[in-house]
């Protein structure tokens, strides 16, 4: 997986904080929900729940911005 440059990190920053609706530092569930309907519109509610227990790898219920970019380098970044 190639390096991510600070630009980068920021526009995804970006996305992670434009959902974080209650400003909290953590995707919870139904934010996330929001993102994954758009960048998958076809997938089902469940697909995003099973998907966001699988980012959230601490389990504390909600996806930090870490855990989000780990997630979104190996899923959404152009090689």
């Amino acid at each position: 997986m190639s390096e991510l440059s600070e630009k980068e990190i920021a526009e995804i920053r970006s996305h992670f904080e434009f959902f974080d609706r209650n400003h909290n530092d953590l995707l919870e569930e139904r934010e996330f929900i929001m993102l994954f309907k758009i960048l998958a519109p076809d997938a089902s509610r469940e697909m995003a729940i099973r998907g966001f227990e699988t980012i959230d790898a601490d389990g504390n219920g909600g996806i930090d911005f870490e855990e989000f970019l780990d997630w979104w380098q190996m899923n959404w970044t152009v090689f």
